[in-house]
């Protein structure tokens, strides 16, 4: 049993990251596309955006593996201009969705990529849809500050099954424990 022992304690085991998990809150810059209605029949639609708008977002992560993180997130965002004849200028946006990212690198600075499938719920304005599906595809880099704490930037496109599409750009601040 003694010379079994030291034995045991050279056999390689894979790290498992498997527990790691995260939350994100982040704050940004959003705006939307969406096709208005032609004045004339002959004519394309106009595309409408507004002046400008904000996102307010929180994310869950679980990693899988060293690579490979599970995500979940709200979002919300209210827009100011955009709307033809008879709409508000005001419009709002909330999506919720769950898909996976894929980080590029295990250093101090490590880029990511996204996807997610989900639902949003959009009023008001030239974006009064009611609720649909989302497609969102995104990438971001993390800035670690240490082990538990890192700060980075995001940009998110997220395009509802209808017409509207709607992109943000931010900051957030990430909270992890669970380490091995």
């Amino acid at each position: 049993m003694r010379r079994a022992l030291p034995l045991l304690l050279v056999i390689p085991t894979a790290a498992r990251a498997d527990t790691e998990q995260a939350v994100s809150v982040g704050v940004g810059y959003a705006t939307f596309s969406v096709p208005g209605e032609a004045e004339d029949p002959e004519m394309a639609p106009p595309t409408l955006s507004p002046y400008g708008g904000i996102a307010l977002g929180v994310t869950y992560e679980r990693s899988v593996g060293t690579d490979v993180v599970l995500r979940g997130e709200l979002l919300g965002g209210s827009f100011y201009g955009g709307a033809q004849k008879d709409q508000s200028n005001f419009s709002y946006a909330a999506l919720g969705d769950a898909g996976v990212a894929l980080r590029f690198d295990v250093f101090q600075y490590v880029p990511y990529a996204f996807v997610g499938l989900g639902g949003v719920l959009s009023g008001g304005g030239p974006i009064d849809r009611g609720i649909d599906y989302a497609l969102v595809a995104g990438a971001g880099l993390d800035v670690l500050r240490s082990r538990e704490r890192s700060w980075g930037g995001e940009l998110r496109l997220a395009s509802f099954a209808g017409d509207v599409t709607v992109f943000t750009v931010g900051v957030r601040g990430t909270a992890r424990w669970g380490f091995f």
